[in-house]
């Protein structure tokens, strides 16, 4: 398991603003579904190790609401999950934005 440990993290206050400044954009917020532990204990069963619990607890919310894609620098971590198109979006620009995601 990586952690990665940021050198000068923000104070809970400013990381607070960034956050409800995101917010305010109108993103999408997903919230957990009813049916989200049933595909959970589904896709645990694809993979082999301990560490990948919460990407697989991310990949079972993605999935419930119908989403097909994400970004992430750990790209590995979602190998597996083949409904799922990952992108890391500081090595691969040219997939930044694509209509199958809106």
């Amino acid at each position: 398991m990586t952690r990665h440990t940021l050198q000068n993290p923000l104070s809970i206050g400013d990381a607070s603003r960034i956050v409800q400044d995101y917010l305010d954009t109108g993103v999408r917020v997903l919230a957990h579904k009813e049916t989200q532990i049933q595909t959970f204990f589904t896709l645990l069963q694809t993979v082999t190790t301990r560490k990948k619990m919460f990407d697989v607890a991310l990949a079972a919310t993605l999935k419930d609401h119908g989403i097909n894609g994400l970004y992430t620098v750990n790209t590995a971590d979602f190998e597996g999950f083949d409904w799922l198109i990952v992108i890391n979006p500081l090595t691969d620009k040219s997939m930044i934005y694509r209509e199958e995601y809106q």
